[in-house]
């Protein structure tokens, strides 16, 4: 596959937005790079995207799943605020005050005409896979500490690893949902940035990196991220370390986090 010149956005934060009395900043522990595409409120046709009464039921029934998976591996709580009026296509994980972890996603990520119900759970998942995703972790800035947040690429892996396959418990079950989902998120990865080529479960990302990326990896990695979690077979119940990146990961076969964006020397 041709390699894809995937832009470095750094991302600024943007101004704190009042939510349910908290304030919440946009942080870099986002799905997307920053971007002006949005969908406003009734702009939303039929067969596009997801109603508001969807929108607030997937939220309520990922609160109820992975509340305890947060309690038990940070003894923290877990809180998942929707912001259907936002029109911006984006979601980010944060911290509150006492470090309990904080999800937000917006309206307009609902709305995106490429947006399905398994694709929102799985960004809910990407989200809630900064907190939970262990390593690797971001940088703090140019410190050369780690932070508290997993790398997009973790998060993506966190995903369909360990996630979802507690929304789709039997195997039978979770393969379609989990892959139809897949793909509607990195269709709209892709439709994000001009020129992206659409991803595609029949293809793959070849590219061997000789150090992991952080940051967000191009749509067809981040497909192809996916698609190693849901084939592999380690599940919730080993997390992943916060400093060892092969506890809890599959380290061979179709499991095996993709060379595209993560490079094992690293560690």
């Amino acid at each position: 596959m041709k390699k894809i010149q995937w832009p470095l956005i750094v991302l600024v934060l943007s101004a704190a937005s009042t939510i349910n009395g908290k304030e919440y900043q946009r942080t870099q522990e986002t799905c997307f790079p920053l971007s002006s595409t949005k969908y406003e409120v009734g702009i939303k046709s039929f067969n596009n995207g997801i109603s508001e009464l969807e929108f607030d039921r997937l939220i309520k029934t990922a609160t109820a799943l992975m509340e305890p998976e947060v309690k038990r591996i940070l003894n923290k709580k877990l809180i998942i605020e929707g912001r259907w009026q936002d029109p911006t296509v984006d979601a980010f994980a944060t911290r509150d005050d006492d470090n309990n972890a904080v999800v937000v996603m917006n309206g307009g990520l609902a709305r995106h005409p490429e947006m399905t119900a398994e694709g929102f759970l799985v960004l809910i998942c990407h989200e809630i896979g900064h907190h939970l995703g262990g390593a690797p972790k971001m940088f703090r800035g140019k410190s050369g500490l780690r932070g508290w947040s997993s790398a997009e690429g973790q998060a993506d892996y966190y995903a369909t690893s360990k996630c979802l396959p507690i929304f789709y418990k039997a195997n039978s079950e979770k393969k379609k949902p989990l892959l139809n989902g897949s793909l509607s998120v990195s269709k709209v990865f892709a439709s994000l940035s001009s020129g992206t080529p659409e991803p595609k479960l029949t293809e793959a990302d070849n590219t061997k990196v000789p150090t992991t990326i952080y940051n967000h990896p191009n749509p067809q990695c981040r497909l192809d991220t996916y698609l190693a979690g849901i084939n592999c077979e380690i599940g919730a119940d080993i997390p992943f370390d916060s400093v060892n990146p092969q506890v809890g990961a599959c380290m061979e076969d179709k499991g095996i986090r993709p060379s595209c964006w993560f490079q094992e020397r690293d560690f």
